[in-house]
């Protein structure tokens, strides 16, 4: 005998609860919802919890969870239970705050990649088809919309579809990978977590690296060619992205610490103080309307770009390094736009 338990419409837009599940909880319910629509016969709730590793009562309560909170219709047959034919994940519900969020973070996606993102595109459709956010709606369509009339590079999305591929099964990539001193050089990663840079415009592959057997950050871009090998790897425990870089002012690692102290004039300080540049930064007020910014990063040569990018709104006082490197960068740049230079 087939019991169909039906709480709620089987389609309605039922609100999630307050508070969302979270951590392994949530990543256990969402297995047991794929476990048991992909299965004919059914489980019963003992083996279904021996499945997520979990005790019986556990899975009777990701069962009662999916379909009491979710309004997912099952097929009860003696004891075992499946989800029904044909059900299907009701439309998302984020509120509106949390439908802005993805927006914006899609749009950040949207603006480092430069080429027709198949991925990007159906990510875009599939969040607008099941968002019920009408204006966040409308500019996810305007963003897909921009993003289908950029040429197709499908070369491009290939290298990076399969280092993806490497990412999300856990299996290693053969690659070469061109660095920024143009060598080019064959290795092994095994991608760990797939890291985006704004200032960079670029997304960086953190993954252990058969040369230099150590976690190390790679550009995606600049991964030439890629094969996927058979092996299955294992992200250790105890890897811990933001662990990873929160001593850097970017993505760049090591054992070292470079202090920074940089002092902005009246006209830059109100930008500086709007915004945490990095955990270790500290501020402090100068008499003339400036602010003095001191910080702590894995080394100075990574923030060359942004410092120079403040021009002649910045004095660095340390380190020595990034003091000579930014005055000789503007006694060459004076030289350029002086009366002798040019042409």
């Amino acid at each position: 005998m087939v019991v169909t338990a039906r709480r709620g419409a089987r389609y309605s837009a039922r609100a999630m609860p307050a508070e969302y599940e979270s951590g392994d909880h949530f990543r256990r319910v969402v297995d047991a919802f794929f476990l048991l629509g992909e299965t004919t016969v059914g489980f019963t709730t003992r083996e279904l919890g021996e499945r997520l590793g979990v005790d019986q009562r556990s899975a009777q309560r990701y069962i009662a969870f999916l379909r009491d909170e979710i309004g997912i219709d099952f097929e009860k047959t003696g004891h075992r239970h499946r989800i029904g034919v044909g059900t299907k994940l009701p439309p998302i519900q984020l509120d509106p705050y949390q439908a802005t969020t993805v927006l914006v973070a899609l749009r950040l996606l949207q603006q480092m990649r430069t080429d027709n993102d198949q991925a990007l595109v159906g990510a875009l459709a599939r969040l607008g088809s099941a968002l019920r956010v009408p204006v966040v709606n409308r500019y996810l369509a305007m963003l897909m919309a921009s993003v289908e009339r950029r040429p197709v590079d499908g070369e491009r999305r290939q290298v990076e579809r399969t280092v993806i591929d490497g990412f999300v099964q856990c299996r290693p990539v053969e690659v070469e990978y061109t660095d920024g001193k143009g060598q080019t050089s064959k290795r092994v990663l095994r991608p760990y977590f797939l890291e985006p840079r704004a200032e960079a415009r670029t997304i960086y592959v953190f993954a252990h690296d058969s040369v230099s057997k150590e976690v190390r950050p790679f550009r995606l871009d600049r991964i030439g060619r890629a094969h996927l090998l058979g092996e299955i790897f294992t992200v250790p425990d105890d890897f811990d992205i933001d662990a990873l870089v929160a001593g850097s002012w970017g993505i760049w690692q090591g054992t070292g610490q470079d202090e920074v102290v940089l002092r902005f004039d009246a006209e830059a300080a109100p930008r500086v103080r709007a915004t945490l540049w990095h955990p270790s930064a500290r501020y402090t007020d100068r008499g003339n309307g400036g602010v003095e910014l001191r910080l702590r990063v894995a080394s100075e040569v990574e923030m060359r770009p942004w410092v120079l990018g403040w021009g002649a709104m910045v004095e660095v006082v340390e380190p020595a390094s990034l003091r000579e490197h930014v005055a000789e960068s503007m006694r060459r740049g004076a030289e350029m736009y002086g009366p002798e230079g040019g042409g």
